[in-house]
Parts: structure tokens; C-alpha cells; sequence
């Protein structure tokens, strides 16, 4: 079954950020309540700041590879990195990323 071209997002909203975290198993524990905690901050009903410019994608966890990537949409990958930083969840790695979604049919 062919799904047609990729596109990516080009609807000219901020740009989208991936965040890399290695965690040990221990640490895996506690990443639920570390991916509620950034989701949160960056609600609306949190007022104005840095945190209030980021919003939260989602996230993925390859308990394989004890690795959490997590997808932001930012300004700024300082704007992403002052958040994760607010919400105490520690980051390896911060970087530009594109969305690519399957063509719709008939598109």
C-alpha cells in the first residue's frame, strides 16, 4: 500500500524542537511525572514567561535504548531548554526538527 509523498509542516508556526534524554532505568521511573510537569508549564492558564512560549507535542520513550525524545514548539531552542530547565527534566540534546506527515489522499 503506497501512503504518497511526505510533507512537512508548512504552516508557519514557530519551529519544532526535538529534546534527547538518556535515563538510567531508575530515572524512567519518574518520567511520567516529568513529562506532566513541562506539559504543564507550558499550558496557557500559566501566565506570561518563557515557558508560556513553548508548547508541548509530545513525547516517546525507547526503554530499550533508555531514551526519552520529546518534541517541543518553540521560538527558540533556548525558549525549549529554559522550560525543560523550569520543569527540572534534565536534557541531552536540543534540535531543529521537521514534521513529516503521510499526503492525504487526493492531495
Amino acid at each position: 500500500m503506497t501512503t504518497g509523498p511526505l510533507r512537512h509542516n508548512t504552516d508557519g508556526l514557530r519551529p519544532v524542537f526535538l529534546v534527547e534524554r538518556y535515563l538510567s532505568p531508575t530515572a524512567a521511573d519518574s518520567l511520567p511525572g516529568s513529562v506532566t510537569r513541562a506539559a504543564r508549564l507550558c499550558a496557557p492558564s500559566t501566565g506570561a514567561g518563557s515557558a508560556s512560549e513553548v508548547s508541548y507535542l509530545l513525547s516517546a520513550y525507547l526503554a530499550g535504548e533508555d531514551t526519552c525524545f520529546c518534541l517541543f514548539q518553540a521560538a527558540t531552542a533556548d525558549a525549549v531548554r529554559a522550560l525543560n530547565d523550569e520543569a527540572d527534566f534534565a536534557l541531552d540534546r536540543i534540535t531543529a526538527a521537521v514534521l513529516l506527515y503521510p499526503a492525504r489522499p487526493g492531495a
